[in-house]
């Protein structure tokens, strides 16, 4: 049960015991006001006779009843369970952070410490590697995850040995379902993914989305932007893609991403290049229900690209849950 669910449902307690006292303070004052017997007619108020049968005992009422332990409970109104739960919903203010670590080459601690300054709810990471020998044979995801109290999936497009290498989506929100997405590769190519991941925010399940895209053919880097933006084109719920594009914004690249999704550099300042021949090449874009607030680029003291971040206003759900889909982590905003 999600800790809104479970608000929801106190909110809704307090709501029911609150009418139940109201009614049963309602039907005791009823009872109290009743007379505990019909007074009997004096001689004056007496009808006349009509025969020499002696008059009707008058009926004496029941007592009135007040409401014990065991009684039924009233029905609580109508629609009681929705009003609670829209009073509840609200918009949720997130930051992420996207971050292409260069495999943590120059310090793995050193990454976590410059993904914690950023202080984010969500991050995704590209070059990442799990139990690689030339990195220490760490899975680190996992050690990002641990280090900064996260939820983490991990979408594997490499292989080799026991060795794997590819993308990762930390969260502070917990991760309620995780896919990976091979792309089209073709001969030279290296075999790159889209690791999608569904978090509840704000009442409802949004769609986190971290890519790596080909960095030398543009011809399949194209073909692979195309792949993923048919992916996300089927997508119902509200999105958030991030990832090292290896191309800038007015490019064929781009251009099928741009047209489903909002860069959140509209909002951005200071310096924009994040790759490392000073180019924006590290994006984050979303739905256009999902409003950026600020976008900004850190340079990095380790890798080769600089850290994106950028903060987004996720709007408050327009339904009510109606079963619970997992529990959040840490929500700090």
């Amino acid at each position: 049960m999600t800790k809104r669910e479970s608000l929801i449902r106190a909110a809704l307690l307090v709501l029911v015991l609150s009418i139940i006292a109201t009614l049963v303070v309602l039907d005791r004052t009823r009872g109290d006001d009743r007379p505990s017997a019909v007074p009997t007619p004096t001689a004056t108020e007496m009808p006349a006779k009509v025969n020499s049968d002696p008059p009707a005992a008058p009926e004496v009422p029941a007592p009135s009843k007040t409401a014990k332990p065991g009684d039924v409970i009233p029905t609580p109104p109508p629609g009681i369970e929705s009003i609670a739960c829209q009073k509840l919903q609200q918009s949720v203010e997130i930051r992420v952070l996207n971050f292409n670590t260069h495999r943590s080459y120059g310090g793995i601690g050193t990454v976590a410490a410059e993904i914690a300054a950023v202080d984010p709810d969500i991050v995704l990471l590209q070059e990442i590697d799990r139990f690689k020998g030339s990195t220490g044979n760490i899975d680190q995801a996992a050690y990002f995850a641990q280090a900064l109290g996260m939820d983490h999936a991990f979408g594997a497009n490499v292989r080799s040995g026991n060795g794997e290498y590819g993308v990762a989506v930390l969260s502070r929100f917990k991760i309620l379902n995780s896919r990976n997405y091979l792309l089209p590769n073709g001969p030279g190519g290296e075999q790159r993914g889209l690791l999608g991941v569904g978090v509840e925010v704000g009442g409802q399940e949004v769609r986190i989305y971290n890519t790596h895209l080909q960095n030398k053919m543009e011809g399949l880097r194209e073909a692979q932007a195309r792949h993923v933006a048919g992916i996300l084109a089927n997508e119902v719920n509200p999105i958030i893609l991030g990832g090292d594009m290896n191309a800038t914004v007015n490019t064929a690249t781009l251009a099928p991403l741009t047209s489903l999704l909002v860069d959140a550099w509209s909002v951005g300042s200071g310096p924009e290049g994040t790759g490392p021949n000073g180019s924006r090449i590290d994006f984050l874009l979303a739905s256009p229900t999902i409003k950026p607030q600020q976008a900004q680029v850190l340079r990095s003291s380790i890798s080769d690209h600089a850290r994106l971040y950028a903060d987004f206003v996720v709007p408050a759900a327009t339904d009510c849950p109606t079963q619970p889909r997992g529990t959040k982590g840490n929500q700090k905003r």
